[in-house]
């Protein structure tokens, strides 16, 4: 072979050679730097996320404390009602003057809010959803949101606060709602209205700005904006199908002007956008509201954040032109010493790893940081199932050491079974459906922790999405069960006679109701009894009401000491109780009634040193077929304690229609 010929293949085969190791370090140089921009669009989000979600909680809290004052309340009160009595809507001038009042009450508050916390917008709504005041807009009055506001109608269904970006009539930003109602005098709570609370949404862009080192802008759709918000009330900026609702730099309006942003989808998204000679990284993502949340409807905008990342690609640029400038150097220089040549290229190939290396873990470190602090509990997991990641906040609500849960499956160690013992499929489990199907969810699920106790979570499943494909999820939870016990003492104030913990008159009706109701259906046996203390005037007399209300106390303790656990006392008041005996015919009652009697009458009331002997006349009636109402069974019990008493007191009668009498107006005051 001709020497020039060897010459010419063995440069042409060293050119071929430094040109692919010329590209592979251009690839690398664009890997470095989609790798970090991909995982600073993550950071972004998450934050911006956590931030939101702490907002609403804010706005909630504020909301609740606000509706707690006991004026506005009975303002709220007296508004409905003078609404409704003046023909509705907007009222008239009894309506005005409440209106009026409100606003005066809450002034001093609403200057306070908006100073110290940033509160824009302070609503006050009446039943119905209608609205009665706008701090800011007193004028605005008279007009329904229950088309509009879902999160309201929720809130009026439940009575549970609730925060979430929405779009109103005069409003657009964070809102948290919360149910105003009014004690009564028989211990409930009267439902009288609603109250909104708002925040500056620039105020909170700035302060999640300096959190992120980034700027943000939300931007609202023009179609859905014009179709809810006053055109008084509408943003300023318009561009487009856009409003610019905030933002913290002003060049994003130029962006929507020019077209230089691509089209904005739902779904996340991170691109370079190069603008007057500066690269910035361009984050979007859909702009949740409770509709789209929590309804499944369609986001009311985008949330655009950007950061400048002009070192960045200039950094990259540069790693592109040393990769060139190495292949040519390497071409020239191998002719020489290719020995040499591939020593400097694993040099410089040992360099650019390490430096990508680096840049993912401390990227990998500084999320770590940020969501190892949060006050939820969130872990991520990949495609498999398997925990990737778990903060500290996660561990110390399920008892979990780092090495204990690391790769394991979530649903295996939290969802695994409820809290009554069945077990949980994998295929129902929130965490796998969203790794599988992709949606995000959220929802209140029971979640167990390491010594097999139970707690009810909020859950909140975010998918991570990479090129169209579901490559884990992230979930957030916490704790709610101060949230339930809430509800629970609230039902338990609702049907519970507050001095001796038996059933209210109302909820004793109720549950009488319904056992007539389930023996209309099924058939059987139940009776029912009707109690009252012997010479109850007299005890309060002697020893004062105090003790009077230890003996009411005393007697419903050893009515439960006696029944069944599925046996009903109520309270119908004063020291008369009824007592509801499911599947027991008349003979059983009378039994149970008897050793009850007895039962109380050998074990009087002790206040300290003071024993107070007390009897109890008990009248006895079963539940007949054709009883329609409480009224009937009600009534035969009433009179055949009657009988009890006139009979001489501390002793059981059965109704016996053949004795039915009325009670004389002179012996009524001597039934006690």
């Amino acid at each position: 072979m001709p020497y020039r010929l060897v010459v010419l293949l063995s440069s042409a085969a060293l050119a071929a050679i430094f040109a692919v190791v010329g590209y592979y370090l251009y690839l690398q140089a664009d890997r470095r730097i989609d790798i970090e921009l991909a995982g600073e669009a993550n950071r972004l989000h998450n934050v911006y996320a956590v931030q939101n979600e702490v907002l609403a909680k804010r706005t909630q809290a504020l909301a609740y404390s606000l509706a707690a004052n006991a004026e506005i309340q009975r303002l709220l009160d007296e508004g409905h009602k003078a609404v409704w009595a003046e023909g509705g809507g907007a009222g008239g001038p009894r309506a005005a003057a409440l209106r009026e009042a409100l606003r005066k009450t809450v002034t001093e508050q609403w200057i306070d809010l908006h100073t110290r916390y940033g509160v824009d917008h302070l609503h006050f709504l009446l039943p119905g959803i209608v609205s009665f005041l706008r701090i800011r807009t007193p004028e605005h009055f008279g007009d329904s949101l229950a088309e509009i506001q879902p999160m309201l109608a929720d809130v009026e269904r439940d009575l549970d606060p609730r925060g979430s970006f929405v779009v109103a009539h005069t409003y657009a930003g964070m809102l948290g709602a919360t149910a105003v109602t009014r004690p009564q005098s028989d211990g409930k709570q009267q439902f009288v209205g609603m109250l909104e609370i708002g925040y500056d949404i620039g105020a909170h862009l700035s302060s999640v700005s300096a959190q992120l080192d980034a700027d943000i802008a939300l931007l609202l759709d023009s179609e859905r904006v014009d179709g809810l918000m006053w055109e008084a009330q509408r943003p300023i900026a318009s561009i487009g199908q856009y409003y610019i609702l905030a933002t913290t730099r002003p060049e994003v309006a130029d962006w929507l002007d020019a077209g230089a942003l691509p089209p904005l989808k739902r779904k996340p998204q991170s691109h370079l956008l190069t603008w007057q000679g500066h690269q910035f990284q361009v984050v979007t993502f859909a702009l949740d509201d409770y509709l789209s949340r929590v309804k499944a409807g369609q986001p009311p905008g985008t949330v655009l954040i950007w950061r400048d990342v002009t070192s960045l690609v200039g950094e990259r640029d540069s790693e592109h032109a040393a990769a060139i400038r190495g292949a040519m150097c390497g071409y020239a220089l191998a002719q020489t010493c290719i020995l040499l040549l591939l020593r400097l290229l694993r040099r410089q190939w040992e360099r650019c790893l390490k430096q990508s290396t680096a840049t993912i873990e401390k990227l990998l470190r500084r999320n770590a940081l940020l969501l190892d602090t949060a006050a939820d509990g969130i872990c991520g997991v990949d495609a498999a199932g398997n925990i990737t990641f778990i903060n500290r906040a996660a561990l110390a609500i399920h008892g979990y050491r780092a090495d204990e849960v690391m790769g394991k499956n979530p649903h295996h160690l939290f969802h695994h079974h409820r809290p009554d013992g069945r077990p949980c499929p994998t295929e129902t489990c929130s965490f796998m459906r969203t790794l599988a199907d992709g949606e995000a969810r959220e929802s209140e699920e029971w979640l167990c922790r390491r010594d097999g106790s139970f707690f009810p979570a909020r859950i909140i499943i975010t998918p991570i999405h990479e090129q169209e494909r579901t490559v884990g999820v992230v979930v957030v939870f916490h704790d709610i069960t101060e949230q339930r016990n809430r509800q629970k003492a609230l039902l338990q104030l609702a049907t519970t006679d507050s001095l001796t913990g038996a059933s209210n008159r109302r909820h004793f009706l109720d549950q009488l109701e319904a056992e007539m109701a389930r023996q209309r259906r099924h058939g059987g046996y139940a009776s029912l009894l009707m109690s009252d203390l012997d010479f109850f005037k007299h005890v309060n007399d002697t020893h004062g009401h105090a003790a009077g209300d230890a003996v009411l106390s005393h007697f419903v303790h050893t009515v439960h000491q006696t029944v069944r656990r599925s046996d009903a006392i109520g309270r119908l008041g004063g020291e008369e109780f009824a007592i509801l005996l499911p599947g027991d015919g008349i003979h059983g009652a009378r039994e149970l009634a008897e050793r009850l009697r007895r039962t109380f009458e050998a074990n009087p009331a002790r206040i300290g040193n003071l024993i107070i002997p007390v009897t109890v006349s008990i009248g006895i009636t079963e539940l007949q077929a054709d009883d329609m109402g409480s009224e009937a069974p009600l009534r035969r019990a009433d009179e055949a304690l009657y009988a009890a008493k006139a009979a001489g007191r501390n002793r059981i009668e059965l109704y016996d229609p053949a004795r039915r009498q009325h009670i004389p107006a002179e012996k009524a005051e001597s039934t006690g």
